[in-house]
């Protein structure tokens, strides 16, 4: 409940008298879903060696969290980033995942702490040295 004061009446000769009046409002707040997908680690490059270029992939992990305020209206949306991987294998959602060159959306939503495993196929032009994980993910409210 809100209180509002009304009125402050000055007199000549400098006295002051106030008139009080209140006022009673009622106040509603709307939250709108929304949800945030967040890496639990520094950003930590992808170590390509020459022993990953030969047998052809880099296996890495990450853990991830979810805060939302509508988990049953949550997709996590995952993106390829072009250049390293002709293909990328997700695993620590309900069933595993090829994500190639399109992007992806997962309806189920996992733990709010977890872990994906990525597989990733390293493409014909791929060299040695660090990289961006190749992969962006998000959270969308639906």
């Amino acid at each position: 409940m809100l209180a509002v004061l009304v009125g402050l009446v000055v007199f000549p000769g400098g006295s002051a008298q106030a008139d009080v009046a209140s006022a009673n409002m009622q106040v509603s707040a709307r939250v709108l879903p929304h949800a945030r997908f967040d890496d639990l680690a520094a950003p930590v490059p992808v170590v390509v060696t020459a022993a990953d270029i030969e047998r052809g992939f880099v296996d890495v992990s990450r853990q991830y969290r979810v805060r939302t305020n509508a988990p049953e209206r949550v997709l996590i949306q995952v993106h390829p980033r072009v250049g390293l991987t002709q293909a990328i294998d997700i695993d620590g959602f309900a069933a595993p995942l090829r994500l190639e060159d399109t992007s992806l959306e997962v309806s189920q939503l996992p733990a709010r702490d977890f872990t994906l495993s990525f597989r990733l196929w390293l493409g014909p032009g791929a060299a040695p040295g660090e990289y961006p994980l190749p992969i962006h993910l998000a959270a969308a409210v639906r």
